[in-house]
């Protein structure tokens, strides 16, 4: 961040004894202007660590002038007093450095005056936290909220004389320093757990919210079915080669329907590494197809050199696709004499277990079981050792050989075992007899990593950095980017490779296609699988519905820009969508069936899988389960809240000169922004944390956020910038009634006008009552919209609300259809 600290603790803490004794060895009667030039400049810049070049002075606004705005953007307002006048801090118990602003206010007229002052800078800049100050004392508050509690009903810090400053140093600096404004350490010590003033939300009024819809049991059915087709066949060892010849997507080309542009996309890992450091070379998974194991000359090279080839990928683009289809399909004449050993970290090894040890045990089980090489074996551990044995012949115990040959060969095998004793060791030599003796070649690959945690990520790449720098194999490790990205700036990968592979997402529309086609044909019975005897007539209905599917999305292309979009590219959550909506009790799957057999070109409406991608299996929205973020939640008793999270994305999204190469837009220029619509830092970097865990935006180190007492908690990461799932979101998915329709449940309404409206018949599930809900929540938000007198330009909420009129079209002729 730009107003991080150029001081720590013990220096400001030391130049703040300085400061104290050299005004307390002066007789100083000093006028606003010096105390400020005398007192607070030199607490400010030289004890609270604040850049003179982050601090602006006498600051204008509508003929108004600000004694200090602290921060770029401007943070804290400091309202600077001269010494002769001072505040009255009334006495109290327990001497407390918390007080009520209510209780200073009465006290004293010169605080009041001063507090006054400072509050009014602080809501007419959107600055959140406000000071004023004179020679000796320092007050602290919060200057502009918005969680329903007055200015001057709130608390603040207050510093009474130098000695409390001094005895207290490390509070001053929490509360005031350019670090501890940073981690917005005094909102902490003042404001209220969570705010106050935000009516309840509708679900509150539903009994057992959030429940579960169960399938009917030919829904369930559907259900099942669709995972043995899509998700569990295609894994079986017997389907496992013709899958991936028929099934798998090169990654890296980039579907028409994603929101986002090429550029942006092309570079999704550049931002991993500071443009100014030399770095390994990012490239690409494509290359000829001669090329030895279908990877570059260079990357097979680096690799036998004793580096190991690293698969950089998010969570779902096909890494281990990509691998199992290198070594099967690719590599599979190269692999022919060599042995492939694969651990599935995702599935196999247990939470909790040492991965290096599990390695270690599992490659010595594959050896044995799957290719029957018994590295314990007398004959083999024999073979490896071959040097050593001639060594231990022509060594001091050779001459036992003749004169007492029992004694000579209970001495070689005790030699043997001790260096067989040696697990880690043993299985080293016994991969380099391989490779070299037997002349295979040695495969090792370390896949699902990404589905373990940082600290597991992180020992699987250390352990392939070892058996690549060590082992005569060939070694692969696929990992997410934050695991590559953090190990690297943590110091845990002292030497990382030259070059890095990455996956991108392939086209999200073929891979369907590719994948659909296969199941359809194993339910059709083209190819038998024994666990699929006996259930003929619900392979039918299934087949039905996967032509249905399958046409639908050749056919319409809101279907393939909805799923490419909310998923992000993610083929795990792909696969788990389309399965979901095969068996959603949310879907009407006999209607589909019906009609798909009747007219053969049936087109499945994007509502349908709307629906499904918004509820899932519950009966109505829930945050913590649905793949949709709730654009309109509020945090602050405050209806302009309900725009907050579209002014980010519009921003994100627009186009301008605040994005570097790589789309990113600094956090604080996003705080800048977000201050000039009237957002306090606390309220802007709530709505940004929860975006990013909905991952409608990202950051530059790839983090999430963990819950806390006063919700998201965090440090701001340097920038974000929009993903697909965040473009989809505010310019498809927010004024369509299928989404409208879900989030009125979710979000606080603060007109309790409009609030008794949409809750008439709150439980119904009839079209007219979902209708007449929508609108009143629609209209609701527009009302809102028209109280702000200067919207941005990246964002105009008539104009999206627009794009989804046919949706609402549709239903309100449903409704008078009903009746």
């Amino acid at each position: 961040m730009a107003n991080s600290s150029s001081i720590d603790l013990a220096t400001g803490e030391a130049a703040f004894e300085s400061l104290c004794n050299s005004m307390a060895t002066e007789q100083l009667d000093l006028n606003e202007a010096d105390t400020r030039h005398r007192f607070l400049d030199v607490l400010l810049h030289d004890c609270l660590g604040w850049d003179r070049q982050h601090t602006r002075c006498e600051r204008q606004k509508d003929g108004a002038y600000s004694d200090y705005e602290l921060g770029t953007p401007p943070e804290i307002v400091v309202e600077a007093k001269r010494a002769g006048i001072t505040f009255e801090i009334p006495v109290e118990s327990g001497r407390s450095l918390i007080r009520s602003i209510r209780s200073l206010r009465s006290a004293s007229r010169e605080f009041t005056a001063a507090f006054n002052q400072a509050a009014q800078y602080c809501q007419s800049r959107s600055i959140q936290i406000g000071a004023v100050a004179n020679s000796t004392q320092i007050v602290i508050f919060i200057g502009a909220r918005n969680d329903g509690v007055p200015v001057e009903d709130g608390k603040c810090i207050v510093f009474s004389s130098h000695r409390e400053m001094k005895d207290n140093f490390a509070r001053l600096w929490n509360a005031l320093s350019a670090d501890g404004a940073s981690r917005r350490l005094v909102i902490s010590d003042l404001a209220s757990n969570l705010p106050s003033g935000v009516p309840p939300k509708l679900s509150k009024y539903i009994a057992g919210y959030p429940s579960f819809r169960y399938p009917s049991e030919f829904q369930a059915s559907l259900r099942m079915l669709s995972d043995l087709l899509i998700e569990d066949v295609p894994n079986t060892p017997e389907f496992r080669k013709r899958f991936l010849v028929e099934c798998y997507c090169e990654s890296g080309a980039l579907a028409k329907d994603l929101l986002l542009g090429k550029k942006i996309i092309a570079a999704r890992y550049a931002a991993m590494f500071n443009p100014a450091e030399k770095g390994p070379s990012l490239q690409p998974v494509l290359s000829n197809e001669d090329d030895a194991f279908g990877l570059s000359k260079e990357a097979v090279a680096e690799a036998l050199g004793r580096r190991p080839i690293v698969i950089i990928g998010d969570v779902g683009v096909g890494k281990t696709s990509f691998i199992r289809n290198l070594i099967y399909v690719k590599a599979e004449n190269e692999m022919q004499n060599g042995i492939f050993l694969y651990v599935d970290l995702g599935t196999q090894a247990n939470l909790g277990q040492d991965i290096h040890s599990f390695l270690i045990q599992d490659i010595t089980r594959q050896l044995l079981e799957d290719h029957n090489v018994d590295i314990q074996d007398d004959s083999f551990v024999r073979a490896v050792y071959h040097g050593d044995l001639i060594r231990f012949e022509k060594g001091i115990h050779g001459r036992l050989k003749e004169l007492n040959p029992e004694k000579f060969l209970e001495s070689q095998i005790a030699m043997l075992s001790d260096l067989c004793s040696n697990s880690v060791q043993h299985l080293q030599k016994s991969i380099e007899h391989l490779s070299k003796g037997r002349r295979k070649q040695v495969v090792i690959c370390i896949d699902n990593a990404d589905q373990r945690d940082l600290a597991d990520q992180q020992s699987a790449f250390l352990a392939a950095q070892e058996f690549a720098s060590v082992w005569k194999a060939l070694v692969l490790v696929s990992i997410r980017p934050r695991t590559y990205f953090a190990s690297k700036a943590a110091g845990s990968l002292s030497a990382y490779p030259q070059r890095i592979l990455t996956v991108s997402p392939p086209r999200v529309d073929l891979v369907l296609q590719r994948r659909l086609t296969f199941s359809l044909e194993l339910a059709e019975g083209r190819e038998p699988i024994e666990r699929l005897e006996g259930i003929s007539v619900k392979l039918d209905s299934i087949a039905t519905f996967l032509r249905a599917l399958l046409y639908s999305l050749k056919h319409n292309r809101e279907l393939t820009e909805l799923v490419s979009n909310i998923t992000g590219g993610n083929i795990r959550e792909v696969l788990e969508l389309i399965k979901g909506f095969i068996g959603s009790p949310n879907v009407d799957s006999r209607k589909i069936i019906d009609i798909q057999e009747a007219q053969r070109e049936y087109v499945i409406p994007v509502h349908e899988f709307s629906k499904q991608a918004l509820l899932g299996e519950y009966t109505h929205y829930d945050s913590r389960s649905s793949l949709a973020y709730n654009l309109f939640d509020i945090r602050y008793p405050e209806p302009r809240e309900h725009f907050l999270s579209l002014f980010l994305l519009g921003y994100l999204l627009a186009d301008g000169g605040a994005k570097n190469a790589e789309g990113f837009i600094q956090t604080t220029d996003i705080l800048q922004e977000m201050r000039t619509q009237g957002f306090v830092p606390d309220q802007v970097e709530h709505a940004l944390r929860r975006l990013t865990n909905k991952k409608l935006i990202e950051t530059t180190e790839r983090v999430t956020f963990d819950e806390g007492l006063q919700g998201l908690v965090g440090d701001m990461p340097v920038a974000f910038r929009a993903t697909t799932i965040g473009s989809y979101h505010l310019y498809k998915w927010a004024p369509t009634f299928a989404y409208l329709d879900a989030m009125v449940f979710d979000t606080p309404i603060i007109n309790e006008s409009v609030k008794k409206v949409v809750a008439i018949k709150l439980n119904s599930f009839d079209i007219g009552d979902r209708y007449r809900r929508t609108v009143a929540f629609k209209d609701y938000l527009s009302d809102v919209w028209s109280t702000i007198e200067s919207p941005p330009v990246y964002f105009d909420w008539p104009a999206i609300l627009n794009t989804g009129f046919a949706t609402f079209e549709s239903v309100k002729r449903a409704v008078s259809m009903h009746g």
